[in-house]
């Protein structure tokens, strides 16, 4: 005999019934479990965890995204079970005012992804061929291993803080154009000598249209820059839950 098992995709805002209508992973039926004003958005589950394929993964996304059009959800990760009701109420007992604080905040919020990528390499090394070798300020002179190791180390030095003062300089063009529109932003910089900015913007559900075309004037005026746009998702990168309070 099969072990059925409860599989959470979010928390949300509602202590309401679903329709019926959305099916989740293995096809069950989604329905909504609550707890006093929220809810959490489940189906069951026969125990078995096969391998992971994407098609879960997808299914897992699709319900959040669904839920999404009509609740504030916070997003649980992938393949997180319960073994039974009794234990998914327990826990949103326990982390309650956790997740109510989150709804609060994320209500009528959709996140954003953008990225940003240049030609990091090219701009490097066009940096450091203006200064035809010589990047001392002062001069290091003599001719000594130490010296010669201390003037290698500056010359990077150098170079470095100018490629890293052109990042900032776009970074803060692109974030300019975008972050008057956003409640809260998160950027990642640098992470790869070409991928120049990696951000998500947390946008209220009536400034999206201002976000969208804030970006495109953004695209327009670019130069050389590639970007990326992708949304609109769950807060994903917003929850903020301690450590203790993860699901």
């Amino acid at each position: 005999m099969i072990k059925m098992s409860i599989y959470i995709y979010g928390i949300t805002d509602s202590k309401d019934k679903l329709d019926g209508s959305l099916k989740g992973l293995e096809k069950a039926v989604v329905y909504n479990m609550p707890y006093q004003d929220i809810g959490a958005v489940v189906s069951d589950f026969n125990g078995e965890i096969r391998p992971i394929a994407e098609s879960c993964v997808m299914k897992h996304e699709e319900v959040i995204e669904e839920i999404m059009r009509d609740f504030t959800v916070l997003p649980v990760k992938f393949l997180t079970i319960f073994e039974k009701q009794e234990n998914v109420l327990i826990m949103m007992k326990e982390r309650y005012d956790g997740f109510k604080e989150n709804l609060n905040r994320l209500r009528n919020k959709a996140e954003f992804g953008i990225k940003i990528i240049w030609a990091g390499g090219k701009i490097k090394e066009n940096i450091s061929d203006s200064h035809n070798g010589n990047v001392q300020d002062p001069p290091i002179s003599g001719n000594s291993p130490a010296k010669n190791y201390m003037r290698e180390k500056f010359g990077k030095y150098k170079i470095n803080s100018e490629f890293e003062a052109a990042a900032n300089k776009r970074i803060k063009m692109v974030d300019d154009f975008l972050s008057k529109f956003a409640a809260e932003k998160k950027l990642n910089v640098l992470k790869s000598e070409n991928l120049l900015l990696d951000a998500s913007y947390l946008v209220e559900r009536d400034k999206e249209c201002k976000f969208r075309a804030a970006f495109e004037h953004f695209k327009n005026i670019s130069g050389d820059m590639k970007s990326l746009f992708s949304g609109p998702w769950p807060p994903y990168n917003f929850i903020n839950l301690p450590i203790k309070d993860k699901v």
